[in-house]
C-alpha cells in the first residue's frame, strides 16, 4: 500500500482513522465557532447594558449656584432648645 496524503494525512492513519479524525476536527471547529458567536453576543449584550445604564458625566449646574438659590433651614431658638433638654 502506498502512503496517500490527502490534506496532509499522516501515513500511519488508516482511511477509517483519517475519516474519524476529520469528523472530530469538523465537530471541534463547529463548537469553537459556536463559542466565539456566544462570546461575541455576550460582549455585545454587556456593552448594550452598559450603554443603557452609563452614568451621564455632562457638567451640570455648579454647586455654588445651587446653594445660593436654596433657602436656609429654619433656626432653632434657644427656647426650643431648653424645652428639648428638659425632656
Amino acid at each position: 500500500m502506498t502512503a496517500r496524503s490527502p490534506l496532509n494525512r499522516p501515513a500511519h492513519f488508516s482511511d477509517t482513522d483519517w475519516a474519524d479524525y476529520q469528523q472530530c476536527q469538523a465537530d471541534h471547529d463547529d463548537l469553537m465557532a459556536q463559542t466565539v458567536d456566544r462570546e461575541a453576543q455576550s460582549e455585545h449584550d454587556l456593552i448594550a447594558v452598559y450603554d443603557e445604564y452609563a452614568v451621564d458625566l455632562t457638567p451640570g449646574p455648579k454647586p455654588e449656584a445651587d446653594l445660593a438659590r436654596r433657602t436656609p433651614p429654619p433656626r432653632r431658638t434657644s427656647a426650643s432648645r431648653r424645652s428639648s433638654r428638659g425632656r
